[in-house]
């Protein structure tokens, strides 16, 4: 593909509901490189120069915020302040005339037509405003981007296959790792007492509910269970677990005091049934624990090797896997220092300049055809 050169700036808005950890770590290095409107329904701003901040107002409903975002880069560009959008998670899909490259995390279309088919056929129609609210956006916004940016291979196939976009449209750019993450592992001080971590939404999708009914089912199991996060599935979670001393339901904690809990624990949970990608493993294998996951094509291309894969969806084959791990000294500090030296191949350093290189490219095409100069 012809490349515009690298070196000339462009104006670009980059839309998001709330700041990711995307944004979070690629903004202030492309905000030096060229002239950036952060455009957000949030409060948390990266740390980056931006040319404007344009706030809009935080909606109860997903698509309400995407409508006013959009309305306000169409405006943008309406007046000539704007070249191009980047648009995380399809929140762009009320983007008129203006040209956007799609940061796409994960796809709740997949998602749903996962969940969809374990259904029983008469209950399918309560998938259907998940439909309407995420996946439609999803769709519009992935069909009409001029390029898709996705962090995983398995991700690139599920948007190609769902919405029948041309392979060299869908660009793989992998999450990076955080330094603060990778310092973790070698200041581990475990506690005498084996530690298991799950960090993650308690919701349906990330499989933990069974997977904790099953743990407490096993009494032989010496260790403890520490849950974090917050979602719809929490109410049950607590009430599987009252009685079981083990379990530790953490709910949502900030930056600092997950790292302790990073520091302290060596085996990290993620029996997910969908991911775009997987940060929090990313984090945890970048810290030093060893991991155990349901085998998905994706938590290969994170994980590797180095970690203890279990057939989708058997809760009682994954508790036996880290009932054994959490037996096993060894086991555990190989699987560590495997996943330790993995995930630092995984540098946000690469991400911004293959992200860069994508808008270059995008932008390049757009000339081309008269609509950028």
């Amino acid at each position: 593909m012809n490349q515009r050169p690298a070196g000339i700036a462009l104006r670009i808005a980059w839309m998001e509901e709330w700041m990711s950890t995307l944004a979070r770590e690629v903004l202030p290095e492309l905000s030096r490189r060229h002239r950036i409107t952060y455009v957000t329904a949030g409060e948390e701003t990266p740390a980056a120069g931006f040319d404007r901040i344009v706030r809009c107002r935080r909606r109860r409903h997903m698509n309400l915020s995407g409508f006013e975002m959009s309305a306000a880069v169409n405006r943008l560009h309406r007046d000539g302040l704007v070249d191009v959008a980047m648009v995380w998670a399809s929140i762009g899909f009320g983007l008129r005339g203006v040209p956007f490259i799609n940061l796409e995390g994960t796809s709740v279309y997949a998602e749903i037509g996962l969940f969809a088919s374990r259904a029983p056929f008469h209950h399918r129609p309560k998938f259907l405003p998940g439909l309407v609210h995420y996946a439609l956006p999803e769709m519009l916004c992935n069909r009409r981007a001029k390029r898709v940016i996705v962090p995983s291979e398995a991700l690139k196939r599920d948007i190609i296959r769902l919405h029948g976009l041309p392979e060299a449209r869908v660009v793989v750019v992998p999450h990076g790792v955080e330094p603060r993450h990778l310092a973790c592992y070698s200041k581990k001080t475990p506690s005498a007492r084996p530690s298991i971590l799950f960090v993650g939404r308690l919701h349906f999708r990330k499989g933990i509910a069974a997977v904790l009914e099953e743990f407490v089912r096993r009494p032989d199991i010496d260790a403890d269970f520490l849950i974090v996060g917050d979602g719809p599935d929490r109410v049950k979670m607590e009430q599987i677990s009252a009685s079981d001393p083990r379990v530790r339901m953490i709910g949502a904690v900030d930056h600092d005091d997950l790292e302790s809990l990073l520091v302290r624990t060596r085996v990290f949970v993620l029996p997910t049934f969908y991911e775009g990608f997987g940060l929090s493993l990313l984090e945890a294998m970048a810290s030093g624990h060893a991991c155990v996951c349901y085998d998905l094509p994706v938590v290969r291309e994170v994980l590797g090797d180095e970690g203890v894969l279990v057939p989708l969806g058997d809760a009682p084959a994954f508790v036996n896997a880290v009932g054994e791990l959490v037996r096993d000294e060894k086991a555990i500090a190989s699987c560590a220092a495997r996943a330790h030296e993995r995930a630092a191949g995984f540098r946000w350093h690469d991400a911004v300049t293959a992200i860069d290189r994508v808008i270059h490219d995008t932008a390049f095409e757009l000339g081309r055809q008269g609509k950028v100069a």
